[in-house]
């Protein structure tokens, strides 16, 4: 019995390290996209989720890091609450880059909003999956963005 459960927190671990490790990759590659795409606009870059804050890693802090927490990293922070705060950018001003953070806070809508009015569609979102572990120790992780913004 305890060399299934010892084999199975195995499976289980590997499961989970490798789909941080396809999350962190993608968060790269999502945040490059993001990062050009605002260079070829002149925009700034919003980042939402400091790449600090616990283990979203794999990209940087962009113009501005917009951040509940705030950041330890990122030289220019907003400690802002993105479902009651509206942000301080002009409509359609920036592109936004988005990192496992919506799938935590407990009404999306209001943020999705914010994000869509400062960025004109702009956007560009990296989400935890909902069949992970992460997702089933965090459960708001398991609802999942709208397909359009995976």
């Amino acid at each position: 019995m305890i060399a299934l459960l010892a084999k199975t927190a195995a499976v289980l671990g590997a499961w989970e390290a490798a789909w941080w490790a396809r999350r962190q990759a993608r968060r790269t590659s999502v945040y490059g996209s993001a990062f050009h795409r605002a260079h070829e606009l002149g925009r700034p870059l919003v980042v939402i989720g400091a790449p600090d804050g616990g283990v979203t890693t794999g990209y940087g802090c962009g113009n501005v890091t917009v951040d509940l927490a705030g950041s330890a990293v990122c030289p220019n922070v907003l400690a802002i609450d993105i479902t009651d705060t509206a942000m301080p950018f002009a409509d359609n001003s920036c592109v936004v880059f988005v990192s496992c953070v919506l799938e935590y806070v407990s009404d999306p809508e209001p943020a999705l909003a914010e994000i869509q009015r400062i960025s004109g569609g702009q956007a560009f979102f990296v989400g935890v999956e909902p069949w992970t572990l992460t997702a089933y120790l965090y459960p708001g992780a398991k609802r999942t963005l709208p397909s359009h913004l995976r």
